[in-house]
């Protein structure tokens, strides 16, 4: 939700632009002889993608992520590799450049002077100001000629992306149906027949366990092991000592004072959304507001906002952590809620009534803009410059230092000579965390595709030199060393089968809907009953995602039923009836149409975008090292 809010939001000036900027010169800066002796991380058809570029794209993703989720931005990271996404987009966009200009496609000058004179960063008082562009140009390292032929590029990948979505239509009765299915509800009941309730009546012999390990030795088998000792080349470490004088402080100042130091309004708000579904009838959205009016009072009266985010709100990607949006300024979030917003007061609550349904919102906190005066931004200017320096240093060592492995030298005496340490982390197993390690570090895969006693590089921003001390060989341990795991893996096995014949013998007896109380009667099951919810969303209420269970709910021949099958997750068996299931009213339809429409044909278009780029990718000649990207091993797509 928090990502669909941002998604609608208006661009708010430098920021976003020097964003872009960032992005066509990565997207776009295929490949320098500064770098030609230097090992590419891809190729795509014989061009080479190097390292450098693959950092600085990732430097950009992770920005991105951070500007967009604000507080919870970490949480993202976890589970993006920014090096794969990051060389994925340099791929495309490569691929993409290639394509438009095989078709001949154009952007004129006419048509970059207009696009490049209406960015508001470029503009004073409302009219493209040439000294502005120069200046927010220089500021950020580039001259003109880069930037537009930059833009250009960019903007005939635009006119190739809109070739291939507008072409995309659908008829009236198609996105009906496509509506129906989506807003359909259905209501269940049924019988859960957990494995634990059998695993009581399951006492195997020392031979059914040896026979049973036997024939499931794979089972048990433990994975190939590294153990690896390392020198972590961390920028800010290598450049502890370095101080810069205070003139190139206040040079990076001035350079930066625009689109570093210069800050819009900024809010900090928590909310909780009662969300309102597409197409929702008055009675439907008049429930949601009295709910939403209800939770103000709670609050009034002196309930804790964020217990009640985690109870109340239906934006799952921030509920858990109080609602919290971070701070953001004008522009991040949808119209509506970010102008109630930056009306509120600090400590002000109040309902916002959006696309989604009803925020009950609280502003947290304001931020007026400002320009950090020198003396303000002085701290961070050092830690940025000495980043910096520490990035370069890091290059230069790792290069020098790895060719003074390979002669002999210990890595404790390298590290030494630097001041930084070794590491030893314990033994670890392909896709394991390395303790003290992110898991997007390259550390794993470098450690696995080398022999022991093996030096090697693990590039990026704050480089690793490792060293592979010993690898322990994948094996399957004797019986005796884990027989209380495989008696237990017999006793869930022999279970789950129990319960699963136990249900089939229930549902062969179940030939009407009234057989089915009768069945769960004789059986002494209570019976689960489920209220109707959206079949679309793959997932059945008290039990958690369970698709299988929705889409054959939505295919039985008449309602009520009982799926002619036993259903299984986790290990327990079901047996469902399919109480109800209705279709939105021609009135929804009517009501939704216009705003359904539209999210159809940009998410039909957006696969047709996909299937494209994929189609580009299949007809070239792309290599990926993944020993320079961070992979388990060099592959080709």
């Amino acid at each position: 939700m928090l990502d669909l809010m941002r998604r609608h939001a208006y661009s708010w000036g430098t920021r976003l632009l020097l964003g872009f900027i960032t992005l066509v010169f990565v997207f776009w800066g295929l490949g320098t002889g500064f770098f030609s002796q230097v090992h590419p991380v891809a190729t795509i058809d014989g061009q080479r993608v190097l390292a450098d570029q693959v950092d600085r794209e990732a430097n950009r993703l992770r920005q991105t992520i951070q500007s967009m989720y604000g507080a919870n931005a970490a949480a993202v990271l976890k589970h993006v590799n920014l090096r794969e996404e990051a060389l994925d987009q340099i791929i495309e966009k490569e691929l993409i450049a290639r394509e438009a200009q095989h078709l001949g496609l154009r952007v004129s000058t006419e048509s970059l002077e207009r696009k490049i004179a209406s960015e508001r960063a470029f503009q004073v008082d409302g009219q493209f100001d040439f000294q502005a562009y120069q200046e927010v140009l220089r500021e950020n390292g580039l001259t003109p000629t880069e930037y537009e032929n930059g833009m250009r590029s960019a903007m005939i990948a635009d006119t190739l992306q809109h070739m291939i979505e507008n072409g995309v239509n659908a008829s009236d009765d198609e996105m009906r149906h496509a509506y129906d299915l989506r807003n359909q509800r259905i209501g269940l009941a049924y019988l859960e027949l957990p494995w634990q309730q059998f695993s009581a009546q399951v006492k195997p012999t020392d031979q059914q366990i040896a026979n049973y390990y036997k024939q499931h030795a794979e089972e048990f088998r433990e994975p190939e092991r590294a153990r690896i000792a390392f020198i972590h080349y961390e920028p800010r470490a290598l450049s502890a000592g370095y101080t810069p004088s205070d003139k190139e402080i206040e040079d990076y100042y001035q350079r930066n004072l625009k689109t570093r130091f210069t800050h819009p309004d900024l809010v900090r708000a928590s909310h909780i959304l009662v969300a309102v579904p597409a197409g929702a009838t008055e009675k439907e959205k008049a429930a949601a507001k009295a709910k939403a009016e209800d939770i103000v009072k709670q609050l009034k009266a002196g309930a804790d906002f964020k217990s009640l985010a985690e109870k109340y709100s239906d934006d799952t990607s921030n509920k858990l952590s109080g609602g919290d949006l971070g701070y953001f300024p004008r522009g991040q979030m949808i119209k509506p809620f970010e102008d109630a917003v930056f009306q509120m007061k600090p400590g002000e609550i109040a309902i916002v009534e959006t696309k989604f349904g009803y925020h009950v919102v609280k502003l947290d906190d304001f931020k007026p803009a400002h320009v950090d005066t020198l003396a303000e931004a002085k701290p961070r200017i050092i830690d940025e410059m000495r980043s910096q320096a520490g990035a370069k240093l890091a290059r230069q060592d790792i290069d020098e230092d790895l060719g003074a492995a390979l002669g002999g030298a210990k890595l404790q005496d390298i590290a030494k000579k630097r001041g930084l340490d070794v590491v030893e982390p314990p033994s670890f197993a392909a896709g394991e965390t390395i303790q003290g390690v992110s898991r997007e570090s390259g550390l794993s895969q470098k450690a696995f595709s080398m022999e022991p006693g093996q030096v090697g590089t693990v590039p990026g921003a704050a480089p690793f030199l490792l060293q592979l001390i010993e690898k322990t060989p994948s094996r399957i341990p004797p019986l005796k060393e884990i027989e209380a795991k495989v008696r237990d893996a017999y006793i869930r096995g022999m279970a789950e089968a129990a319960a699963r014949d136990q249900a089939r013998k229930l549902i062969a007896q179940v030939k009407t809907p009234a057989d089915f109380q009768r069945v769960a009667q004789d059986a002494k099951l209570p019976i689960h009953n489920v209220d109707p919810f959206d079949r679309s969303s793959g997932s059945v209420p008290g039990i958690g995602n369970f698709p299988e269970v929705t889409d054959e709910a939505g295919t039985v021949a008449q309602v009520p039923s009982v799926i002619g099958r036993v259903m299984e997750q986790g290990g327990n068996s079901y047996i469902f009836e399919v109480v109800s299931r209705t279709n939105p009213s021609d009135e929804q339809w009517a009501s939704a149409k216009d705003s359904f429409e539209e999210e159809y044909l940009a998410g039909r278009r957006a696969q047709a975008w996909t299937r494209f780029l994929d189609e580009l990718k299949s007809r070239a000649k792309i290599t990926i090292n993944a020993e320079q990207l961070g992979g388990t091993a060099e592959s080709s797509m």
